[in-house]
């Protein structure tokens, strides 16, 4: 039953990201297009009101916002780039199934796949109705004093623009997030093959079906690998920019503390922690595995039967799979620890900044 292959159907998957960027890069037409220069021209409106808003800045807000706009013109020029790079993306989801014909639904996967989804929307959902109170204060503050409703039409006007730009770096993060589940749901495959392997009899188990399950370990690394280099940049750029703008946010609010700046750092601070839990996680799962085939060696019949095993033993036990931050380091505890430790001095030492 292990080794029966689950035909593809062609229906929609809930391993497949379903967001407004990645539906843009897995699709064509004209929704493709016009969502493709929405993004595009609302981050070009964001990074030139930054420009416009660095003659107010203190030394210290300059710095900040100087790193933002690099940040920005980076992810500019990544969105620019992603529309010759559309089919690339579009074959990196489906390479898993189309190489190894296994389905990627299933129950663990939903499971996970639901959760994860349900703390995002609550997430996008409170940071829309958050910012949308945010850019709307400001105008009506300004009319209840000035009775003035051209210009409050003109202030909302704006506003609303701030808003939908607002969506930007939203719709960027659910894309970081359903790129990171759906490699977790090649791994939940890899590790449900694992244990249904485990389970077999050791007089019906052959070298055909543990070299098949060591295949598709190699396939689910070789995803996991090629949409790391799709995503470097992307997740380069926010892990930097989560980082400053927490940084400009605690130095606002340790200066002058506010109930929005408050909010403002909690809501950095939660999307942060759920991208780097699903990077993590990916590394974490390309490992989980190992028990499960180590314990296979001791069934084994015969040296051919062993030598497979110990070949997918010293894979799983290189350790190199997972996303890294610009190919200096892969993402694990071990490096979001130090880079935690590094975050937490810097942030002791703010009081001799500000």
């Amino acid at each position: 039953m292990m080794f029966r292959i689950t035909t593809l159907d062609g229906r929609s998957s809930c391993s497949k990201p379903i967001g407004l960027l990645a539906s843009m890069l897995r699709f064509e037409g004209r929704k493709s297009e016009f969502t493709s220069w929405f993004f595009i021209f609302s981050l070009i409106y964001v990074i030139l009101n930054n420009i416009w808003l660095l003659r107010t800045k203190t030394v210290l807000e300059t710095c900040f916002q100087c790193l933002y706009l690099i940040n920005l013109n980076v992810i500019l020029f990544w969105y620019l780039k992603l529309r010759s790079t559309k089919k690339q993306y579009s074959q990196l989801i489906y390479r898993f199934e189309n190489q190894t014909h296994c389905n990627l639904d299933n129950s663990e996967s939903t499971r996970r796949f639901t959760s994860i989804r349900n703390i995002f929307s609550f997430y996008f959902v409170f940071v829309m109705l958050f910012g949308a109170f945010c850019v709307a204060y400001d105008p009506i503050m300004t009319f209840k004093k000035s009775n003035d409703y051209v210009q409050l039409g003109q202030n909302l006007l704006l506003s609303l623009l701030n808003l939908l730009c607002l969506l930007n770096p939203q719709l960027y993060n659910q894309f970081l997030v359903e790129s990171c589940l759906h490699i977790h749901a090649c791994w939940f495959t890899v590790n449900e093959y694992i244990r249904l392997l485990n389970n077999i009899d050791s007089r019906l188990l052959t070298i055909d079906k543990v070299r098949k399950v060591r295949s598709m370990y190699s396939i689910a690394a070789d995803v996991t690998e090629k949409m790391n280099s799709f995503l470097r940049m992307p997740i380069f750029v926010f892990f930097n920019y989560l980082i400053i703008s927490s940084f400009e946010n605690i130095v606002q609010v340790w200066t002058v503390p506010t109930v929005f700046g408050i909010i403002h750092i909690l809501l950095d601070l939660l999307i942060l922690t759920l991208i780097t839990y699903n990077t993590i996680y990916i590394h974490y799962l390309s490992n989980e595995c190992f028990h499960d085939v180590y314990s296979l060696s001791y069934k084994m019949r015969s040296v051919a039967l062993n030598n497979e095993v110990q070949l997918f033993l010293y894979r799983i036990l290189r350790s190199d799979v997972g996303f890294s931050f610009l190919k200096i380091s892969l993402i694990t505890p071990t490096f979001v620890t130090s880079l935690t430790s590094a975050l937490l001095t810097f942030v002791l030492s703010l009081p001799s900044l500000v």
